[in-house]
């Protein structure tokens, strides 16, 4: 199992590669037993920041080296480290290299050398013949070529400059090699992406199997929260390392992501920053789980919570998975890119700690990924947030321009830069009055927590003020400390974060029979939902739809089938007619 929480490391070892490249040399038998080439790990200088960097080496004898080039603020503030400072680390995440054949070509750009390092090695002990191709601008960027050598690698070398090899890009260097009819079993290759997308070009003409480390914004490290999403894939754990053939139906060499999700451009031609869409997809009617929730028609009633993925293809993918209806990330009226890392972490086994700082793109860029989530026929429920009754209703404008069949409203982040709307009840209040009128008819829910003192009373007033449902519980507040450093651990300023996972299973329960006892209006779950079990006694106890988040980072999008093939089998077995025969049935015994 990896290390899920940044763990303090002491620097053992600090050598210069290039001007711009260090190498750390750490003792981790932790990680270094699970580690594989091409995976990585999240590297914590404490109260700056977190950030992916891959695993150059890792030994039998629990050493790991990385490669960490000054390329940012939070890689400046570690290249200012000195040995026997302590680094948290926390991994090794993501799939690595398969590495297979009897000859190879590895194409490394720039320190995108340093996972090929690691794949090297392991190959040359397999007894597979390797040949390394790497470039740079300039022979002082070349980075590993001694460590490749004693490998026992064949390298050839090209920069831009001619300061060393041949003088041309490493990808024409492959071109050249190819056309005088060198073979390979497999080529793999990382670095700059315009170079791994003309790599992938060249070896898909020569039909050559290619594996291509790709590099994107990672935040969570463990599938939680999107922000790595390519496609429909999630870099941190689907990835870092992709077969050529996947990512050929996906955006890789176009566009990418900036932290708040919004689409930026890789070439030129990617102004319109499109998606390649995925098939349209309408899910099974299922008799025992459909069920009507004010007014809308949902297959079946497991969704995603809110926050598990800003990109449409995800949700998309959720809804193929199983998934009744899906709900976006919680999208405010400007671009936010959330807080520095640590945001996402494992404090127990599924119980998390998370202060992603509500990152998201803006209502304004928005619609592409409600587009392509669209694709799946599934009811979209919107969140949104917003700090003033102002900018709700801007929020509001925008997002009933967009193809969305329900609205929920997060009053409840306990850690965002704001204090949470549901603490100024008054507010909140005119906030509901407000987004009502402009939404009607899409029906409205809003997202409460428990750090309310009376989850139940205060409902009661939003029912009054215009809401259509009520989703429960958000996050519970919660500030894990490092006890040897003695600081927050999570990268919000004032370190509180939400607590997730089983530790809401409970009072999440708790709170929606207190809440059906009170409102006419009905319930969405949210909270610790991981079996059919939490299902079916949160919908005895009043919900009526039921939103998986933690559960997502354990098990995947499967989850969603799981708990519907679970569900079907106790409603035959105990003799219901459907799911909705359940809602409730707590208070009518």
């Amino acid at each position: 199992m990896p290390l899920n929480i940044p763990t303090l490391h002491r620097l053992e070892e600090l050598r210069t590669e290039t001007e711009v490249v260090l190498t750390f040399k750490f003792q981790s038998p932790e990680i270094a037993k699970e580690s594989e080439p091409g995976q990585f790990v999240m590297v914590w200088n404490p109260g700056v920041d977190e950030i992916p960097i891959s695993i150059a080496a890792a030994t039998s004898t629990g050493e790991i080296e990385i490669a960490i080039a000054d390329v940012g603020d939070c890689s400046h503030s570690l290249h200012q480290k000195h040995v026997g400072d302590l680094i948290g680390l926390r991994g090794p995440y993501g799939n690595g290299f398969r590495i297979t054949g009897e000859r190879i070509c590895m194409v490394a750009g720039g320190y995108g050398a340093a996972p090929l390092r690691y794949a090297a090695k392991q190959a040359q002990e397999s007894g597979i013949d390797v040949v390394v191709l790497t470039g740079a601008k300039s022979s002082a960027e070349l980075l590993y070529i001694p460590d490749f050598e004693r490998i026992g690698c064949d390298v050839r070398i090209a920069t831009e400059d001619g300061s060393e090899g041949h003088k041309e890009l490493v990808t024409a260097l492959l071109d050249e090699i190819l056309a005088a009819g060198e073979q390979f079993d497999q080529v793999l290759t990382c670095g700059p992406e315009l170079m791994l997308a003309r790599v992938c070009a060249i070896t898909n003409q020569a039909r050559i199997p290619t594996q291509v480390s790709v590099e994107r914004i990672v935040k969570c490290g463990c599938g939680a929260c999107g922000s790595c999403d390519i496609g429909g894939y999630q870099v941190c754990k689907d990835g870092p390392v992709f077969d050529a053939e996947t990512l050929k139906h996906t955006e890789f060499g176009i566009w990418k992501r900036e932290k708040s999700g919004k689409r930026i451009p890789i070439t030129l031609d990617a102004e319109e920053l499109i998606s390649r869409p995925s098939s349209l997809f309408t899910p099974e009617y299922e008799p025992l789980l459909a069920t009507k929730f004010c007014g809308i028609d949902f297959s079946n009633p497991i969704t995603n919570a809110a926050g598990f993925g800003v990109s449409g293809k995800l949700l998309y993918g959720y809804a193929v998975a199983g998934a009744g209806a899906v709900v976006t990330k919680s999208v405010g009226l400007y671009e936010r890119e959330g807080y520095p890392n640590p945001t996402f972490l494992e404090v127990s086994p599924h119980s998390y700690a998370n202060a992603m700082g509500l990152p998201n793109p803006g209502i304004e860029n928005y619609g592409r990924e409600i587009a392509d989530a669209k694709r799946a026929n599934v009811p979209l429920i919107l969140s949104i947030f917003g700090k003033d009754v102002a900018e709700c209703r801007e929020v509001a404008k925008r997002a009933i321009r967009y193809p969305v069949d329900m609205l929920e409203f997060n009053a409840s982040c306990p850690h965002s830069d704001f204090v949470a709307v549901e603490n100024n009840p008054k507010l909140l209040r005119s906030i509901i009055k407000e987004i009502r009128a402009i939404v009607h008819p899409i029906p409205l829910a809003v997202k409460i927590s428990p750090n309310v003192g009376d989850p139940a009373g205060f409902a009661m007033t939003l029912e009054k003020a215009g809401a259509d449902a009520i989703t429960a519980i958000n996050t519970v507040m919660t500030r894990p400390v490092d006890s040897t450093l003695d600081i927050p651990i999570l990268g919000n300023p004032t370190g509180y974060g939400g607590k997730s996972g089983t530790a809401l299973t409970v009072g999440g329960k708790e709170v929606i029979f207190a809440l059906y006892k009170e409102l006419k209006i009905p319930l969405i779950a949210v909270g610790g939902i991981f079996s059919a079990k939490d299902v079916i006694e949160y919908a005895k106890n009043g919900a009526s739809l039921f939103q998986v988040g933690s559960a997502l980072v354990s098990e995947g999008p499967a989850i969603f089938s799981k708990l519907k093939e679970e569900l079907k089998v106790f409603l035959v077995a105990n003799g219901y007619k459907d799911i909705t025969e359940l809602v409730g049935e707590a208070h009518r015994r």
